[in-house]
């Protein structure tokens, strides 16, 4: 394959694989490299030595790959917000950069790349994933509002091409920018993680799992779950195990109170803290269902739930409400089980049904997941081709 000029992505994302981020940009990535670009990362880390800016790790996965100090200090978030210095050092370095790609990148940063791109013929591309909702202190939701409404509303639409995550996102940018491209997370269903189907057999109870970061229910709302599952329990008997994995049981806890319904629930639910993201992959094909639920907001909207994929890549079936597009890929009865959170009646209606199906059922509803490729990145080689073509360095 002839290897054309490269494609340098940029962002908050730590590989190889620590966070959802660095799962999207590695698919997206593996689409350039089909389309024959060479793609450098410029991601963060947590584990890198205080003194040190920046580092280049020379191959992961057939990808260059050079990480910056994840910011901890306020002097180090102030330049993480505002230069661009490490991306110029790269530049330096790597001179056939044709095309930049910024994971939802800070807006003066952006503003200022966008110029450095100008002058360099390099087109600027926005991956855009989420809205973000500040929380936290006053000066922090101040700050981060400014930038949010920048980089969405003024910024981004003045770049080369932006990727949207969500059909929220891109019927947001459907008339502010030309070139547009819808692409949720996708994974590389070649990779041995995704393989290995659990077959279940006969057993007395279910298994579910709940893996991610509720944030004190500002994305999922675990609390929610356990809350009906205790509701359940008591009513019916269903037994059931709750994996919970990615906080314990002292962090549930402190985000969501300590209450009754946890400790009555006692041994059906089992804190597992944070795994590693093979691990955490391990325990979702054992399930047999993921379950998670959103409440409707802005933040949950925009988004694209990262775990529905990855579940649906292990072959389990999925338990939850329509939050995003989901209602563009959730099959209800077929690939799972749509959960009305609209009202706790109709949250425990919707639930005890899914969890009352039969071992044979479940069995069905993994068969067709297996058989299904719906979110491997192969599908977006094309349209990322038609996206590429849309830019203005085309031919550089």
């Amino acid at each position: 394959m002839e290897i054309k000029n490269g494609v340098l992505y940029i962002g908050g994302f730590e590989l190889p694989d620590k966070n959802a981020a660095a799962q999207r940009v590695i698919a997206n990535g593996k689409i350039f490299k089909a389309l024959g670009y060479q793609t450098y990362f410029l991601g963060v880390s947590k584990s890198m030595a205080e003194a040190t800016e920046m580092e280049q790790i020379d191959d992961f996965g057939g990808f260059k790959f050079y990480q910056s100090k994840y910011p901890i200090k306020l002097t180090d978030w102030f330049k993480y917000l505002f230069t661009v210095k490490n991306v110029n050092d790269i530049l330096k370095q790597i001179p056939n950069v044709q095309i930049i790609v910024a994971y939802n990148y800070p807006a003066i940063a952006l503003m200022r790349l966008k110029r450095i791109c100008n002058s360099k013929n390099i087109s600027l591309v926005a991956d855009c994933t989420e809205w973000y909702e500040p929380q936290g202190p006053l000066l922090f939701k101040v700050i981060k509002q400014l930038d949010t409404y920048l980089r969405m509303r003024i910024i981004h639409p003045r770049l080369d091409g932006v990727i949207a995550i969500s059909s929220y996102l891109y019927n947001f940018y459907r008339r502010r920018i030309f070139n547009l491209i819808q692409v949720p997370p996708l994974v590389d269903l070649q990779e041995e993680k995704w393989g290995h189907y659990v077959n279940k057999g006969t057993r007395e109870e279910l298994t579910l799992v709940y893996a991610g970061s509720p944030g004190s229910g500002t994305k999922d709302r675990i609390d929610t779950i356990l809350k009906s599952l205790h509701r359940i329990k008591v009513a019916s008997g269903i037994k059931f195990v709750l994996n919970v994995i990615g906080l314990s049981e002292k962090q549930y806890k402190e985000d969501f109170g300590d209450a009754v319904y946890l400790e009555e629930l006692g041994p059906s639910v089992i804190f597992n803290g944070r795994l590693t993201h093979i691990e955490t992959l391990n325990e979702v094909k054992k399930a047999d269902y993921m379950i998670f639920v959103r409440d409707q907001s802005v933040l949950n909207s925009a988004g694209f739930p990262t775990k529905f994929v990855e579940s649906l890549s292990c072959s389990t079936p999925v338990l939850t409400n329509l939050s995003s597009n989901l209602a563009d890929y959730l099959k209800d009865g077929v690939n799972g089980y749509e959960l009305n959170n609209l009202t706790q009646e109709k949250l425990d209606e919707t639930l005890k049904f899914a969890l009352s199906q039969t071992v044979e059922k479940i069995e069905e509803m993994r068969r067709y997941i297996r058989n299904e490729n719906t979110f491997d990145y192969t599908n977006y080689i094309e349209p990322f081709r038609y996206f590429i073509d849309q830019l203005p360095n085309k031919g550089r």
